[in-house]
């Protein structure tokens, strides 16, 4: 064993084992301790590998971890023996890092040459030198690790192109070449510390200060041969130098020259094995997209256990790229923890997955499912500044109309103001991303300022939220203008606010404050302010119920330009006044690129197809509402309204499980909040409307109880005081609805009879209908739709026929469309039949017929299933004493597959028809087919069952 040698770092292991054999008792079983097959029992039986053994003994190849545990044996053994091996009783001892142990003696030569040289208390001078890959960042940066936890002071520096953070200029730089030679060595002069050591990387592109390295006499050199007279041959007496460079140093001034070797494929494979764990094929696949390189496999290696340095990701071109790039990511668009793959490669510009190796191990997730930074990652943001960042910075604030958040997020961390309100300007769905910008953005100044300030508000004015803080904040931002046209602006929109809020007193008073009704020429945020106010003029005329006012206002010649939201305005002025074809047109004119307006468009023509008896294209409307929504980042509260009317869809066309699940998802959208003072508005509204579905479903005890819970929220409501109100009179109605399906003992789906004899739940409902119809009800056009749908009910809940018809006739009345009157007219022939007058149930049938062929709205479409299961209902009451003939053109009606849902109900009135109005109802049955016993099964069962398990196969 040679003297001072240590084990695990500079040892002959062939010795150190002949020595303690030699003086070790030989152990029984012929198993002599110490010899290999010993080893490598103690090695397993430790956990680490018996199998390295041999190959530390005679190649010093191995990891880490195994040479550590067979230095433990040979320790114990030693001790074991009496021996005192050269390392025991000293102090710590430095080994180099495994990837040095594994990858070539070169680069293990260097490292314990220089080390035990400072250790020495020496100060060692050394060149290492080798092509890209051979290992000289690795070597420099286990050299700096090594120092540091020897309480050495060390200094590490990265000479690249002009190196313009690390070589600075101390004074003006002279024109002729010596004077430029002198201004380099001024400037390297600065890096020389005074003692410890000094660690150099320098590549074959340095430009010191912007010209090409040149010696003390002027002369042009290359880059490592000016560094080893600039930095190694000039570092004072007591400071330790080590310098790595590509290529030869010519005439090797002050110091030995170690040629540094990439490792070879075999070395390369097997460090891969090692320390990733992977497979010889695997293995084999990466040295070749690496090359080689050991510096990246190094950085391959560490980035998968996470002990990369930050140093060694900055020292590398990929990986400084992508540090570079995400950190400028991570800065235009801060809390955005995943990045879609378009937004990465577009900023790397190249596909993220093509990244190699090394660099892509930094990043987690995929191109399908988005990119995330690794903990290694995120930790070297830290050291980019400057042009680092900047760079990066303006390429993705240069990337195309897709990348819009990113470009909006670059150009605000850049502080480019006037850009950034161009960008808006030209493209105003984009402000959407400016809010969480917000705290930043507010820091512009001048107009740049009024426009983001502006683009912030409408963007949060658009969504409903009018009360959130950035939304506020920016507001008031404006009202500071010294332009009383912003200010005007401002104001408009804090009516619009009050209006939102059902604060209509202050609405009004802010459209009259002298910033508003003052004129302020020919600005552009004057003519805004006047749109936007005939806008708000409008709404509050609607509320009022003065359609003609709104009309008047959303129709002025100065919303001729109005864009798109006066479209909206206009069609839902329109939809209020029953201009059912104008309304339309003016929803459907809405166009696509404006996404939020668009969708809130779809819905309200979802909302009015529905009303119109439509819900076949209703449905798709409101789909197609609720997807534009989501990709245009709706509130949530606005997106659960959407879903919520379109599960009443579903509920329409007869499949109101479908429609719970859509309403379960708008429930996730606006959780319960048990705070006492809140808006409960929104949540209990989407209790109410499911209220509807679980009675559809037969489940009247589940909706009382949500009604409950929606008369709770209301109940505590502080905002919105109108809405609350409304949405309780709407949330009775519906716990009347229930207690009229529970009395009438089916599903709250058509076909509907009224009932031959009371209940108590239906005494219940009467009631509670009758309290709601006391109240007058208003100049609103949503508030007539109420009273005429209660009407129809409070008509369904009486088993008096005569008083059943006199309801009817008060919400024909009320009937404002042919869909409507086509619901009026069917309940009238409903009561009629109730009370034994089937000429006039015929004749209001027959009146329903037409209604329901001419609806009065263009284009193509199948009127409403449900009322037409519920007029075939009816007809076959009518008709059920012509017996199989009565069936047979029944069962063909039924085939239409928007009435599937139906056909249940409408065959259960059958069956009751035919025990009603036939003689012998099972001759009858018998002579349509039906073979049931009719000792074990009521007539009216037997034909459901008969027809419903004739349709099942189809």
């Amino acid at each position: 064993m040679r003297a001072g040698g240590t084990l695990g770092a500079d040892v002959n292991w062939k010795a150190a084992l002949a020595d303690l054999r030699a003086h070790l008792p030989p152990g029984g079983g012929g198993v002599t301790p110490g010899s290999l097959r010993w080893l490598e029992a103690q090695m397993e039986a430790r956990g680490a590998k018996p199998g390295t053994v041999r190959n530390i003994v005679y190649r010093d190849v191995g990891s880490a971890a195994d040479k550590a545990a067979l230095r433990g044996l040979l320790l114990e053994l030693a001790r074991e023996a009496g021996r005192t091996l050269p390392d025991e009783g000293h102090g710590p001892v430095t080994r180099p890092a495994a990837e040095l142990e594994l990858l070539g003696r070169s680069k293990k030569r260097a490292f314990r040459q220089f080390t035990a040289g400072v250790r020495a208390g020496r100060a060692p001078r050394l060149i290492v030198s080798g092509r890209a890959g051979a290992g000289k960042t690795v070597l420099l940066s286990r050299v700096e690790r090594a120092l540091r936890d020897a309480d050495v002071a060390v200094r590490q520096v990265f000479l690249s192109g002009a190196a313009g953070d690390v070589l600075v200029p101390r004074g003006p730089i002279g024109s002729s070449f010596a004077a430029q030679a002198q201004a380099q060595l001024d400037a390297a002069r600065a890096l020389l510390p005074q003692d410890g050591a000094l660690l150099v990387r320098v590549t074959a592109d340095l430009q010191p200060l912007g010209g090409p390295p040149r010696l003390p006499d002027g002369a042009v050199t290359d880059a490592a041969t000016w560094a080893a007279h600039a930095l190694l041959r000039r570092a004072p007496a007591g400071v330790a130098v080590l310098l790595a460079v590509e290529g030869d140093v010519a005439g090797a001034p002050g110091g030995e020259v170690i040629e540094l070797k990439p490792p070879t494929p075999t070395e390369a494979r097997a460090f891969l094995m090692t320390r990733l764990g992977v497979t010889r094929a695997e293995a084999e696949r990466l040295v070749k997209e690496t090359g080689r390189h050991l510096d990246r496999l190094t950085l391959l290696a560490n980035v998968a256990g996470d002990g990369v340095q930050v140093n060694d990701l900055l020292a590398d071109p990929e990986t400084r790229r992508l540090v570079e790039v995400t950190a400028a990511l991570a800065q235009a668009l801060p809390g955005q923890l995943t990045w879609p793959d378009g937004w990465l490669s577009a900023a790397l510009g190249q596909a993220a997955s093509a990244l190699p190796p090394h660099a892509r191990a930094l990043l987690l997730g995929s191109a399908d499912a988005g990119w995330r930074a690794t903990p290694a990652l995120s930790r070297a943001w830290r050291a980019v500044s400057g042009d680092g960042l900047h760079g990066p910075l303006r390429h993705l604030s240069t990337l195309d109309t897709a990348h819009g958040q990113v470009q909006v997020g670059a150009l605000a961390a850049l502080g480019h103001w006037e850009a950034l309100a161009a960008l808006v300007r030209d493209r105003p769905d984009e402000a959407r991303h400016l809010p969480a910008l917000w705290p930043k953005v507010r820091t512009a100044t001048g107009e740049a300022r009024e426009v983001l300030a502006r683009a912030v508000v409408m963007h949060h004015a658009g969504r409903g939220e009018y009360n959130e803080p950035r939304a506020r904040d920016a507001l008031f931002t404006l009202m500071e203008s010294p332009r009383a046209a912003v200010r005007a602006w401002a104001r408009v929109k804090l009516a619009e606010s009050s209006l939102e809020a059902g604060r209509m007193d202050a609405a009004h008073a802010q459209l009259n404050h002298p910033d508003v009704t003052g004129r302020h020429g020919p600005d552009p945020w004057e003519q805004a302010a006047q749109a936007d106010a005939l806008l708000v003029h409008a709404a509050l005329a609607r509320w009022r119920g003065d359609l003609e006012e709104a009309t008047r206002a959303a129709s002025d010649p100065r919303l001729a330009r109005g864009g798109p939201r006066a479209l909206l305005w206009r069609g839902l002025i329109a939809k209020d006044a029953g201009r059912w074809t104008e309304a339309l047109a003016a929803l459907q004119a809405v166009p696509a690129a404006s996404p939020l307006l668009s969708a809130r468009a779809r819905y309200q023509e979802g909302d009015l197809l529905l009303r119109l008896g439509r819900p076949l294209l209703a449905f798709p409307a409101l789909q197609e509402a609720a997807a534009r929504l989501e990709r245009a980042g709706g509130a949530p509260e606005e997106r659960a309204r959407v879903l919520a009317r379109t599960a009443t869809a579903l509920r329409r066309l007869g499949d109101p499980a479908r429609g719970q699940n859509v309403l379960t998802t708008a429930l996730d959208l606006v959780p319960a909040d048990d705070r006492r003072h809140v808006d409960g508005v929104p949540r209990a509204r989407l209790l109410s409307e499911g209220v509807p579905l679980l009675l559809a479903l037969g489940q009247p005890e589940a909706a009382l109880r949500q009604a409950a819970q929606a008369l709770e929220l209301l109940a505590r409501s502080e905002s919105r005081p109108a809405e609350a109100q409304y949405r309780e009179r709407r949330t009775r109605y519906r716990v009347a609805l229930a207690y009229l399906t529970r009395g009438l003992g089916v599903p709250y789906m058509q076909p509907f009879r009224g009932p031959a004899a009371d209940h108590a739940d239906l005494r219940q409902a009467r009631v509670l209908l009758d309290d709601l119809l006391s109240c007058p009800a208003g100049g609103a056009d949503r508030e007539s739709m109420l009273h005429f749908d209660m009407r129809l009910s409070r008509a369904l809940a009486e088993p008096d026929a005569a008083l059943a018809v006199s309801q009817v006739q008060r919400a024909l009345d009320l009937a404002t469309h042919p869909y409507e009157e086509a619901q009026a007219r069917g309940m009238l022939a409903e009561a009629h039949l109730r009370a034994g007058q089937d000429t006039e149930a015929l004749g209001h049938l027959n009146r329903a017929y037409a209604l329901v062929r001419r609806l009065g709205l263009p284009g193509e479409g199948t009127a409403d299933p449900g009322l037409q299961a519920q007029l075939l209902a009816l007809e076959v009451r009518l008709t059920a004493h012509e017996g199989p003939v009565a069936l047979t053109w029944l069962r063909d009606a039924l085939r239409e597959p928007p009435l599937a849902p139906f056909r249940a109900g409408v065959w259960r009135e059958a069956g009751r028809a035919v025990e009603d109005r036939c003689a012998d109802p099972w001759a009858v049955l018998r002579a349509w087919g039906v073979t049931l016993d009719s000792g074990v099964w009521r007539a009216a069962d037997a034909l459901c069952v008969h027809e419903l398990s004739e349709a099942e196969p189809a």
